[in-house]
């Protein structure tokens, strides 16, 4: 078990790469990059933010039902959302691996793997970084140019960057009909507290 030693906990969750899907290895990478990048700028453990990188997208290729059944095998059980689209539980998922089979007891490095998709209220400086740079890794911006702002603003400001992207994405979700857990909604809230708004 790697307690008190990031370096081997980046090693026991990176292992956990090897035979993914090529692109999701190159997404994971890119996610590597960026909360290594990131990490001086949030302040944050540059080592312990690169094991959630790892970690977070472990089940991102599983299916619908794969995930489901993932969901059911940990006692996970599935809210209305996650239930109309499974993908939300890659993270709750991967954590819940993390901790109980593989012997994570990092419980920062484990909140950001399991919250990455959604965000919470009070999420801590490493999950809130992680985030930011599974949502605006590079080939992410190339995608869609509408994020380059916002990744420059998560250089110092990353709260207002979480605004700025979760007003972006659920506006995208709600005009195409899609499901938006309500743990989005609360972080976006949430977010809008640290940055000093307040709902009319």
């Amino acid at each position: 078990m790697p307690d008190g030693d990031p370096a081997a906990l980046i090693e026991l969750l990176r292992a956990r790469t090897d035979g993914l899907p090529s692109w999701l290895q190159g997404h994971i990478g890119r996610v590597v990059t960026e909360s290594r990048r990131l990490a001086p700028l949030h302040e944050v453990d540059p080592l312990r933010v690169q094991a959630a990188a790892w970690g977070h997208d472990l089940y991102r290729h599983f299916d619908d039902d794969a995930l489901l059944r993932e969901a059911a095998a940990l006692g996970i059980a599935p809210d209305v959302a996650q239930q109309a689209a499974p993908i939300l539980l890659h993270g709750p998922v991967a954590a819940l691996r993390a901790q109980s089979d593989w012997g994570v007891r990092d419980t920062e490095v484990l909140e950001a793997i399991r919250v990455h998709t959604t965000g919470r209220p009070d999420m801590s400086p490493i999950a809130l970084t992680l985030f930011l740079a599974d949502k605006l890794e590079p080939a992410k911006v190339s995608a869609d140019p509408g994020l380059a702002g916002i990744r420059t603003l998560a250089n110092h400001h990353p709260a207002a960057a979480l605004l700025a992207f979760l007003d972006r994405r659920i506006a995208q979700y709600l005009a195409s009909g899609g499901v938006v857990h309500p743990l989005a909604l609360e972080t976006r809230n949430w977010a809008l507290s640290q940055v000093g708004g307040r709902e009319a």
